[in-house]
């Protein structure tokens, strides 16, 4: 009977679900197991052997030789064991192993050497371990010229590291460069190991061939070239760039930004770290982004503006006929440069302006003081400490010598220096880019008020209104603008443009853009063969601007009287050189292309040679009572005698060389601005 209120439990059902499991996962199994089974049987030992073997000879030559290797020395040691073994020798008289080992190796290197052998049974190993050896002798030799042949053509790809120190590291490539290795090999001549490395990521062989065509002259200086992306840090660290003299960074052809410069001097001292002195001179366009660069890398960074430099030049140069000759004297290494010369302890507690006349070879300019500053004329009652270095222009820093002791000397306050007059003057602008306004403000701060800027603007080119507003915008108080519409390479524009008289001033300006370089620079070489045809005899000096460094023979055409000057972008890798080969002129070069502070001017000789005739020496002793610092003259009857640039222009004369002057001569100074 049951309780009541209770029903019996019922027994529980069989697992019918996991007994309908059971099978199918006892058949996955199995299939797993058939599959590994298949797997492992998939391959023959013969296939696995030679992915073996394929592995090994992917790691390249080493580990084939040390296969090859291993198999010539268990060859030779089984050969020589069966041959000890069985008293089997070369006449069927035992031998002992070691001189086994030593028989079979013989054989196994000479194929010749078996041939003297006499026992049959020991002819057998003899043959045997000699067609082993030629095989395998054979394989080594294809295995190491091949390995030759791999690493030469990674040397000529320029993928290996430069073991190098000392050496000038040139990053980039653009036309500058082989204006720029041109000048660092005069520079280093006295050198005897001197390297110029350039990372580029053009290809080895093209950049080495073009640079081998365009400097024929290399001097004691080496040229390292490799190929690699001037911004990846690996391509950098092979450049050793932590033992370089200087680096100098190029922008690509055609780079109008900053954005390359900035990568690979940010990588640049990522690399070098904070304590690191090598100097780094780059073209970085724009004042802020070189200050934001010095305030991350410091002051080992010189950031060069070429448009900057260029617009500065282009004005100076302009309205001082002869000036820029004077700049390329100092900028190239051809001739006289400027150079740093310690102050020798005599001459300690004098006085600068008496050092003016402490060398008879060397013009001093300028003042190094122990704190690494540079100073362009300093007043000349600085009294020279311990530590201090002059600047001076010299032939060579080797002959650069303060070898006179000068006579004591007091600055006359009651001569000073005549205030610089400036006058009305007239100039012509023909083109348009973004020079322009640079070289407008230029000749803006050096005229009287009431001259005249007349600009042959190309209306094809650029809109005549936007150009006048911006010029308007510049805020000019010295010149009044006149604007004329024309093609600027067409006879009848520039005809029009000039037909309001003779002008002081002729300015050609590069049209790039819209032009490329080589069309922007044949249109202004037309624009300048039209004005010389106009003006043949005009009394006003020409100023032409060129972007291809190649171009400036072309445009050299004119009677050397050095009035006419061309601008190009050679300037600026004369500079770059200069500054690597010698950073701590940066000031230098800044006052003399700067719109402020001292400058080179030229004066009429009876300043400083009232009787016509007169040393350098005495030249120098009359100019610094002015305040100035005479660093050579101009004489026309001079002109094409050795030792003077065109025109009679003559930079740093000895002191004993007495110069007697005409009616339109004049020194060459450097001066305050006004």
């Amino acid at each position: 009977m049951h309780s009541k209120g209770k029903t019996p439990r019922a027994k529980p059902a069989p697992s019918i679900a996991r007994n309908q499991r059971d099978p199918v996962i006892s058949n996955l199994m199995t299939a797993i197991a058939s599959v590994k089974i298949t797997m492992n049987n998939r391959f023959t030992l013969k296939q696995r052997l030679r992915y073996r073997f394929d592995n090994g000879l992917a790691r390249g030559i080493g580990a084939v030789l040390t296969w090859l290797g291993a198999i010539t020395a268990i060859l030779v040691l089984v050969v020589s064991a069966l041959t000890w073994l069985f008293k089997l020798g070369p006449s069927d008289e035992p031998t002992s192993f070691l001189e086994s080992i030593w028989l079979a190796a013989g054989r196994y290197l000479d194929a010749g050497t078996f041939t003297g052998d006499q026992a049959s049974g020991y002819r057998v190993f003899s043959v045997l371990i000699t067609l082993v050896g030629i095989f395998i002798g054979a394989a080594i030799i294809g295995l190491i010229s091949s390995g030759l042949d791999t690493r030469l053509q990674e040397l000529r790809r320029g993928k290996s590291d430069v073991i190098e120190g000392g050496h000038t590291l040139i990053i980039g490539r653009n036309a500058k460069l082989p204006s720029i290795i041109s000048e660092l090999v005069e520079a280093n001549r006295s050198n005897q190991s001197h390297v110029i490395v350039i990372l580029s990521p053009d290809d080895v062989v093209e950049v080495t061939d073009a640079l081998n065509r365009d400097v024929t002259d290399m001097g004691n200086s080496r040229l390292v070239v490799r190929s690699g992306l001037p911004t990846r840090l690996a391509d950098l660290l092979r450049m050793n760039p932590h033992d370089a003299k200087s680096i100098i960074v190029l922008n690509p052809e055609g780079e109008e930004s900053n954005t390359y410069g900035v990568k690979v001097i940010l990588a640049l001292h990522k690399i070098l770290g904070e304590a690191s002195t090598v100097q780094v001179i780059a073209e970085i366009e724009g004042e802020d982004t070189s200050q934001a660069l010095r305030e991350v890398v410091g002051n080992r960074l010189i950031a060069i503006s070429p448009t900057e430099i260029i617009a500065r030049i282009t004005a100076q140069t302009s309205r001082a006929a002869g000036l820029g000759l004077i700049y390329l004297e100092l900028l190239d290494f051809d001739g006289d440069e400027m150079y740093a010369k310690l102050v020798p302890q005599n001459l300690v507690g004098r006085m600068f302006g008496e050092l003016l006349l402490a060398s008879s070879n060397s013009t001093i300019i300028g003042l190094q003081k122990t704190d690494g500053s540079v100073l362009l004329s300093p007043p000349l009652n600085t009294v020279i400490a311990a530590g201090d270095s002059v600047i001076g222009i010299a032939e060579d820093d080797s002959v650069f010598n303060m070898d006179l002791v000068p006579e004591r000397w007091q600055p006359n306050e009651e001569k000073p220096f005549p205030a610089v007059e400036f006058k009305r003057e007239r100039s012509l602008i023909i083109g348009w880019n973004q020079l322009a306004p640079r070289v407008i403000m230029e000749i803006e701060a050096d005229v009287a008020p009431g001259s005249e800027l007349v600009v042959l603007v190309n209306p094809e080119l650029h809109n005549p209104a936007l150009v006048a507003t911006h010029i308007n915008g510049l805020g000019l108080a010295n010149q009044t603008l006149q604007l004329v519409e024309g093609d600027t390479i067409a006879r009848a524009s520039i005809v029009a443009a000039t037909a309001s008289g003779e002008f002081d001033h002729y300015i050609i300006l590069c049209e790039n853009p819209p032009f490329q370089i080589d069309e922007a620079d044949a249109r202004v070489l037309l624009s300048l063969m039209h004005l010389r045809s106009v003006h043949a005899t005009t009394a006003g000096n020409i100023v032409t601007e060129l972007r291809d460094p190649d171009d400036v023979e072309l445009a050299s055409i004119g009677d050397g009287d050095g009035d006419d000057f061309i601008v190009s972008q050679q300037l600026i890798s004369l500079l770059l050189a200069q500054l690597s080969e010698s950073p701590q002129l940066v000031e230098v070069f800044s006052d003399l292309f700067g719109a402020h502070g001292s400058g080179i001017a030229k004066h009429h000789f009876a300043r400083y040679a009232p009787n016509n005739t007169a040393t350098f020496a005495e030249i120098i002793a009359e100019a610094r009572n002015s305040g100035v610092i005479a660093i050579g003259y101009q004489c026309a009857a001079a002109a094409g005698q050795p030792g003077f640039l065109a025109a009679g222009l003559r930079v740093n004369p000895p002191k004993n060389e007495r110069i007697t002057f005409s009616a339109d001569d004049q020194v060459i100074v450097i001066a305050q601005r006004a």
